[in-house]
């Protein structure tokens, strides 16, 4: 039921399974009974606490919305987090610590953007808390419950419900599956297509993304967010615009099966450096952090981002986005700006990778080329006339609804409040009645 686990994958499942019964038994009961602090605030990154996404936006803004004496903290397994933030002026705790571990137990609120926050006990010792999921993502691959329930029913087996059915048991052992207090989202289209599908919620709010401010949002979150930036890229951009260079990110997403993105070789490489020459551009390639296999040596002008680097502030200063199936390119709507899809390995990725919710050619507005020379033309095109406004203002309409991505976290701060999750004022004392 859990697909073709290799016997070190099954034997790890297993001990997710009993580790889950172990934090149901003997740490919930003590998170239940543990008090929990309005006033505390945990922030836990995707990938075990990375300083990313809309978790990383939604810390940075709210810190100047909050009461003075609201404790908002971002908890990490990365001490490379906690040297980030040093000297900001950011809390940040280290988990498994015992200083992370009570925080945990005494957070009133928590907010995430993935679901692996819930490994390593903190699912339990979270029992009680608000939890306000973010999510990291809008695009047309199916996601949790809906992915689950798809993936059941396409074994075409006789018994597909009850397959789906006792991975839903398994992952509500394991603290997987869970009710959100509240899921955010960017719209209705995607409240109702996606998210209601995809997770088990109370409440579904259309609030708009944090990390769609793209850093900007003032001075002290700007100076933030740029600070887990790849350095290198950071200190070229004002010269490439000083030299009116174009800047082109590629940012393909990863495998399930781990097949090589974009299929870079020697040939290509040749050719994009060429094509950059002559074209005066800089091509920025941001691989997935989970994706081992993409190596790219860096060129005079082809360079590789950091792959856990932040790469939404430098969004602003590119001039067009390729990528495949990564839906990075939905966020990227809103500069109003080329996107190209570059699906060499588009039949195997549907039949082998990941189920999509919508049709991929009406949900992707542009070019689709399945050979590095057919980007390159059609990059060019792009560059010189953009055929395809009309069709991403279209789909910019239907995912974000002309919303304020810069009152995302405001609308956010107003729900906790209006819910007395958090106080309301500096009030002293914010233990939970």
């Amino acid at each position: 039921m859990f697909g073709a686990e290799s016997s070190h994958g099954f034997a790890r499942f297993v001990l997710k399974l009993l580790s889950g019964i172990v934090g149901w038994l003997a740490i919930a009961p003590v998170a239940f009974a543990v008090p929990k602090r309005r006033d505390w605030i945990a922030v836990i990154g995707r990938d075990n606490g990375k300083f990313l996404d809309n978790t990383k936006y939604f810390f940075l803004q709210a810190r100047s919305l909050l009461p003075s004496a609201t404790r908002m903290v971002f908890v990490t397994e990365r001490r490379d987090v906690v040297a980030l933030l040093a000297g900001s002026g950011c809390e940040v705790l280290i988990y498994p610590s015992f200083a992370g571990t009570w925080f945990l137990l005494r957070a009133g609120t928590l907010i995430v953007d993935s679901s692996e926050w819930v490994s390593n006990w903190r699912r339990f010792l979270l029992a009680g808390a608000k939890k306000i999921q973010l999510w990291h993502g809008v695009g047309y691959k199916r996601i949790e419950l809906d992915k689950w329930k798809n993936e059941a029913h396409g074994g075409q087996l006789p018994f597909w419900p009850h397959v789906y059915q006792l991975r839903k048991l398994a992952y509500l052992i394991t603290g997987r599956l869970l009710r959100y207090d509240v899921v955010n989202t960017t719209s209705q289209f995607y409240r109702d297509r996606v998210f209601e599908p995809a997770f088990a919620a109370r409440q579904f709010l259309v609030a708009g993304y944090p990390r769609n401010t793209f850093g900007c949002a003032d001075g002290a979150v700007s100076e933030l967010a740029w600070k887990n930036t790849d350095p290198r890229l950071a200190a070229s951009i004002p010269e490439w615009h000083r030299q009116g260079r174009r800047i082109i990110l590629l940012a393909p997403t990863f495998r399930d099966t781990g097949g090589l993105p974009m299929n870079l070789t020697t040939d290509s490489i040749m050719l994009l450096e060429n094509w950059c020459r002559e074209n005066r551009a800089e091509l920025v390639f941001k691989f997935h952090p989970i994706e081992k296999s993409a190596v790219l040596q860096a060129g005079q002008h082809l360079h590789v981002c950091d792959p856990d680097s932040d790469l939404y502030p430098l969004m602003p200063y590119s001039s067009a986005l390729v990528t495949d199936y990564s839906s990075i390119y939905m966020d990227y709507l809103l500069l109003d700006r080329p996107v190209l899809f570059f699906v060499p390995d588009l039949d195997e990725y549907v039949r082998n990778d990941r189920q999509f919710q919508f049709d991929f050619l009406e949900m992707t507005p542009g070019p689709k080329p399945r050979s590095w020379r057919e980007l390159i033309a059609s990059l060019s095109q792009q560059l010189q006339h953009d055929s395809f406004s009309a069709a991403r203002l279209k789909l910019k309409s239907l995912a974000f609804e002309n919303h304020d991505q810069h009152q995302a976290v405001p609308k956010l701060i107003a729900l906790m409040r209006s819910k007395r999750w958090i106080p309301d004022a500096d009030t002293g004392s914010g233990t939970s009645q």
